[in-house]
């Protein structure tokens, strides 16, 4: 593809494909003024898509990885790529923020290997893990196809990933009906991401109190451009205006619904809340849990998983009723395995840093210099966060609490909104998440709002259902993906929105007997 470089703001604009309707501006300074960017740069693009888009991040530990079919990806048994293209233009860029001094990665590749967003050069600080062309943060990419309907989603973005993540899962389907997009960092990503706030030692909290704020500033700016540019798609305006994440996308979906207002700041018209990550400081009056000892965030139940090293990922007796004890889902065992080496360790190191450095003094493990984790991280029981106790380190330092409630969820939701969450979850058990939150909505009185749909033999990533699939019985006749529940949840959500039909009542999506592992992958019925 050819590009025509513009040395005022490094912008490649390809040749346009011979069914492109629309260009990018050859300066793209207003644009950058409207979006309220630092840096922007643009792409007329034959196929914005996953398919053949070459503007994406296929990196596995923070981009979307790589789109099926293929081993490893997201759902490998997915056979419904969009058909035919879409073509349109994508917009990369970064809002005022930052670099990223704490994620080893330069400038942005595309798959073609072109750099298409640039990195930034932090100046030297101990501790860094890079020095020079590292990601710059508060990253937004909006894509508009030229069939642009007037409906715009706005993805969350799962786990510590970058603005690409949820390309494959949410963009491919947004674009493939008419719909623009936007999607954004939070605003910080990477392992590191808790040193957001900078200095030595860093600002606890700070990183996870920029993720709502992201979320709804993409929203923000995506609106103001499209309003801009819509007499070009001739459409009045937008028409629709949605929210949409997994896990921690989820949770910022959850919180773009109970924070977004009905006067003129209103952002959102609804949302679809996939399998979101419950923050909350302490367990509300009135919320019940599955048992006394079940957990209620995320470190109420992680450090079980470490501490029971080995036993749980053995299946030993003892340990999995350990694990069970505090929300996890016994019949979820052979996940517990990959989850130990990828997930667990990981997400209670990094996340306690971000809410309790105090713990270990600002380090990993109360030793040595400030903490900067590598990207993969698997915590054995003789680690200190294996023996992290919540409800003591509450007591022990109030601010722990205060830190969290800064960012709880409420359940008080402004508009629509449809949870899904697999009873399969190795990662955010269903007893110590959307269980929990269901009750919040309930004591809001905005059930009539909300819809939650437990998805029988549905995990935290659909590849572990590729993992399974024909290898064991668990995946033969348990397991299986969310990813085509969550579009139909997409596609009800409209519904109920525009035209007043209210999508099924709350219940378990059962799974369907005898269906092949194209169809789960490529199927769900929300009735």
């Amino acid at each position: 593809m050819r590009k025509v470089l513009i040395p005022a703001f490094a912008v490649a604009v390809a040749t346009l494909p011979a069914q492109a309707q629309h260009a990018c501006p050859q300066d793209l300074e207003a644009w950058r003024q409207l979006l309220g960017a630092e840096w922007i740069d643009c792409h007329a693009v034959a196929d914005l898509t996953t398919t053949n888009n070459p503007f994406t991040d296929p990196q596995s530990l923070t981009g979307m990885g790589f789109p099926p079919p293929g081993s490893g990806t997201l759902n490998s048994k997915y056979t419904a790529p969009t058909s035919p293209p879409v073509s349109g233009i994508q917009i990369d860029g970064y809002f005022p923020d930052a670099c990223d001094a704490f994620q080893q990665e330069p400038a942005l590749t595309a798959k073609d290997g072109t750099p298409f967003i640039r990195g930034c050069t932090p100046p030297p600080t101990l501790g860094q893990t890079c020095v020079a062309d590292c990601h710059h943060d508060a990253q937004i990419v909006i894509r508009i196809p030229d069939g642009w309907d007037g409906h715009l989603l706005t993805a969350g973005t799962p786990g510590i990933r970058d603005a690409f993540a949820s390309d494959f899962i949410l963009s491919d389907y947004a674009l493939e009906k008419g719909w623009a997009y936007v999607s954004q960092d939070k605003g910080n990503m990477g392992a590191n991401f808790f040193r957001q706030g900078g200095g030595a030692p860093w600002q606890p909290g700070a990183a996870v109190q920029e993720w709502a704020s992201r979320m709804r500033q993409a929203t923000s700016a995506a609106r103001a451009l499209l309003g801009s540019l819509a007499p070009q798609y001739r459409i009045s305006g937008i028409t629709r205006s949605y929210a949409a994440g997994i896990s921690n996308g989820g949770y910022q979906t959850r919180r773009a619904i109970e924070t977004d207002g009905n006067g003129k700041d209103r952002l959102y018209d609804g949302g679809v809340d996939w399998e979101g990550t419950l923050f909350l400081a302490s367990l509300p009056a009135g919320v019940r849990t599955a048992g006394p000892t079940t957990g209620y965030n995320l470190f109420t139940y992680l450090p079980t998983s470490l501490a029971q090293y080995p036993g749980d990922i053995l299946g030993v007796p003892a340990s999995v009723d350990a694990l069970a004890a505090v929300g996890f889902n016994p019949e979820s065992q052979p996940l517990w395995t990959y989850h130990w080496g990828i997930y667990w360790g990981l997400t209670q190191k990094i996340y306690r840093l971000e809410f309790d450095p105090e713990y270990t003094g600002y380090t990993c493990s109360g030793i040595g210099e400030p903490c900067v984790v590598p990207p993969a991280l698997a915590v054995g029981p003789t680690d200190p966060d294996a023996s992290y106790d919540y409800r003591q380190r509450v007591l022990q330092n109030p601010a722990l609490a205060q830190r969290i409630q800064a960012v709880a969820n409420t359940g008080d939701l402004q508009h629509p909104l449809i949870t899904l969450h697999g009873d399969q979850d190795a990662l955010l058990p269903i007893a110590t998440d959307s269980d929990l939150y269901v009750q919040l909505v309930a004591q809001r009185r905005r059930s009539q709002r909300h819809r939650y749909y437990v998805v029988r033999g549905g995990n935290h990533v659909d590849p572990q259902y590729d993992d399974h699939a024909g290898i064991d019985e668990y995946g033969d006749t348990l397991l299986r993906p969310i990813l085509p529940c969550a579009r139909s949840a997409i596609d009800a959500l409209a519904a109920w929105v525009e035209q007043g039909v209210s999508p099924p009542a709350s219940h378990t999506i059962a799974r369907p007997q005898g269906a092949t592992p194209q169809q789960l992958a490529n199927e769900c019925s929300l009735q």
